[in-house]
């Protein structure tokens, strides 16, 4: 039986969605466990991708493409992993930065996007790319207003550090996004 990579990678994006969620979530910092159950499942699942890839015969441009977009995701995954222990070592600052809604809003759009992989040659399928560019145009938008907030004192300093890690990670996000993009093309 071939292995179904879309389906693959359409799971690994809904453990972006899950991790990216977990990292921005108000609701108070992941515990280390959980930290590692994201993590170990994530690698589990694209040790699986991985493996299938050197077994089986594909196309090399489409071998790349997937392995190079998996990695992308996997990149998100570890940035937010990063964000989720920078809050169990430093705590929560009390709120939800703005830009972590725009990275789940991010993340919702990659998974949605990834979702499409299966549906590639229907003409009208299509990532929401206009959504995503706006999207991380206000997180940039909200990540310089921050900085300035902080720089002027009416932020306390105890969010630059929170406020860098979820730039970092709208910013993998993004280039995620573009690998997404890429894959898409070259396999239609």
């Amino acid at each position: 039986m071939k292995y179904n990579y879309f389906e693959a990678l359409d799971s690994l994006s809904v453990r972006v969605y899950d991790a990216v969620s977990s990292a921005c979530s108000e609701r108070g910092i992941v515990s280390e466990k959980s930290l590692a159950q994201i993590r170990g499942g994530f690698n589990s699942a694209l040790l699986e991708l991985e493996t299938s890839l050197f077994g089986e015969f594909i196309p090399p441009l489409k071998r790349d493409n997937i392995a190079a977009y998996a990695h992308a995701l996997s990149r998100v995954t570890d940035t937010a992993c990063e964000h989720i222990a920078l809050k169990l070592s430093h705590g929560s600052i009390g709120k939800r930065l703005s830009e972590e809604d725009i990275c789940i809003e991010l993340a919702k759009l990659i998974h949605d996007g990834t979702s499409m992989l299966k549906s590639l040659r229907k003409p009208d399928i299509m990532p929401d790319i206009k959504s995503f560019r706006e999207y991380s145009r206000k997180g940039l938008e909200a990540h310089t207003a921050s900085l300035a907030q902080i720089s002027r004192g009416a932020l306390p300093k105890s969010y630059l550090q929170p406020l860098i890690s979820a730039g970092k990670l709208r910013s993998e996000l993004s280039v995620c996004f573009d690998v997404l993009l890429e894959t898409m093309f070259n396999n239609i």
